[in-house]
């Protein structure tokens, strides 16, 4: 079993895409909380920017596949929203009946951004076939 989710994921590439995505959640819901008018009008928007950028970046860097890439970017993406979610609940900014959306939307974000993060990889890969 172990081995099959070593094929599947690479642990070093998600480490450094889940330390990017929940750092930079993190501080937005700080900034958030701190300055109101960004929780309403970028905090939405960022979370899932963040979540789907994290996720684009593990499957650039895997490169197997898009159904990898995906998988990755959807473990990202909710991990990245459990972090979100959870730092505005510690703070009390949002009732707990968002967790689950949240959850739910940053992870389907993040599957997206994997596949985006394979086709860029794509790209990279038939750029360099040219030269």
């Amino acid at each position: 079993m172990k081995r099959a989710v070593q094929v599947l994921i690479d642990s070093r590439i998600l480490g450094r895409a889940l330390m990017v995505g929940v750092i930079l959640e993190v501080a937005l819901m700080l900034a958030s909380h701190f300055r109101p008018l960004l929780q309403v009008h970028y905090a939405l928007f960022g979370i899932m920017m963040i979540a789907g950028t994290a996720a684009l970046l593990y499957a650039r860097d895997l490169a197997r596949g898009y159904g990898m890439g995906a998988l990755g970017g959807l473990v990202i993406g909710a991990a990245c929203g459990v972090a979100a979610v959870g730092v505005a609940n510690l703070l009390g900014d949002e009732p707990e009946r968002f967790i689950p959306y949240g959850v739910m939307i940053c992870a389907l974000v993040g599957a997206i951004g994997g596949l985006f993060g394979q086709y860029a990889a794509w790209i990279r890969e038939f750029i360099a076939t040219l030269r």
